[in-house]
């Protein structure tokens, strides 16, 4: 830095008017929050997930595709294949492309069905969507990706 200039702190996050830029002031944590200069009500929406649930089936019975996790949160954990929706992304074409992603495995996103949807603990809308069953003889080969070890088959209950 030069002499002549001074360094700024940046604010907390979310702690300006998006609308105007007016500081929401001191003590203000909770949403929705209203803009005491302009008036406009700024709401906190969970951010979507999008988790694919990839059954297959082999002469030992069915089972699930699931990833080991190179990267946090859950590093070396097991996991489904999931992540965020990007925006303006269809849910249904985000399981699909995070299930391509972390395992190399195709699917169509018009075969995604709705199983389940929740919140996690920390705020995150879950979309679990199930692509049908399909041979495990017709998977590609498990191979490492930028956030995965590669894909394995999941036989029974184990904490996810």
């Amino acid at each position: 830095m030069s002499e002549t200039e001074t360094s700024v702190p940046n604010s907390a996050p979310d702690s300006h008017c998006s609308s105007c830029g007016s500081p929401y002031g001191e003590g203000v944590s909770g949403w929705p929050r209203t803009c005491a200069a302009c008036g406009t009500v700024a709401y906190r929406n969970p951010l979507p997930v999008a988790v694919a649930l990839q059954p297959v089936y082999d002469t030992q019975g069915t089972a699930l595709v699931v990833i080991t996790r190179t990267v946090a949160p859950a590093l070396g954990g097991v996991a489904l294949p999931g992540g965020y929706v990007d925006d303006r992304e269809d849910w249904r074409q985000a399981v699909v492309r995070e299930l391509k992603e972390e395992t190399g495995i195709d699917a169509a996103s018009r075969d995604v069905r709705l199983a389940d949807a929740m919140s996690s603990p920390d705020g995150h809308l879950l979309l679990f969507g199930l692509l049908p069953e399909r041979p495990a003889e017709g998977l590609p080969p498990s191979t490492a990706t930028d956030e995965t070890e590669g894909w394995h088959l999941l036989r029974g209950a184990e904490e996810l």
